[in-house]
């Protein structure tokens, strides 16, 4: 009989099996294949919020069929850039810390919403006045809080995702030129 270690590793495998990892495209659309797959690994991890502190363990190597065909297919993206031969697995790494760490955090925060029993919306609200309070004596932070209020929190939320994703990548592609 499988231990609770084993049965974990095995469940997370199946939910790795609802990513569609895109075949390997062109040199110039290494990019729009990756974000496309670091989007769609976000999104599983908020549709199964549980997995979250399984994927974000330091040192955990998933070894289902699934884990494998993704962070193959991953690894085929970054060989087809032109990134070099042994900075392939470090740019997988990074692409992964930054997606699975981001998604940890906003698991972590949507399953507080979800405790609360409001929807999201509703909670930014209700903490809002709070911290408009806390922010009081720092205007710089307050503004920038203040300038995207009106936006619904999930649109904040990919807003900061595919900024934060496209920086890492940005960074990324600037090892293909040296």
């Amino acid at each position: 009989m499988a231990n609770k270690d084993e049965l974990i590793e095995l469940v997370v495998d199946d939910v790795y099996g609802e990513l569609d990892v895109p075949s390997v495209a062109g040199r110039d659309q290494w990019r729009a294949t990756v974000v496309r797959t670091a989007a769609d690994l976000r999104a599983m991890v908020l549709r199964h919020p549980w997995i979250a502190p399984e994927l974000s363990q330091v040192g955990l190597v998933h070894i289902g069929p699934n884990a494998l065909r993704t962070a193959s297919g991953l690894l085929a993206r970054f060989e087809a850039a032109g990134f070099p031969q042994d900075e392939t697995e470090r740019a997988l790494g990074t692409l992964m810390a930054y997606v699975v760490g981001i998604a940890t955090s906003e698991a972590a925060y949507l399953s507080l919403i979800a405790r609360s029993g409001r929807t999201e919306q509703e909670w930014v609200a209700e903490v809002r006045p709070a911290f408009d309070e806390a922010a009081r004596t720092h205007p710089p932070l307050r503004e920038a809080s203040s300038a995207r209020q009106d936006a619904h929190p999930r649109q904040i939320r990919d807003a900061d995702f595919a900024y934060g994703l496209e920086r890492v990548l940005d960074g990324l592609a600037a090892r293909l030129g040296a």
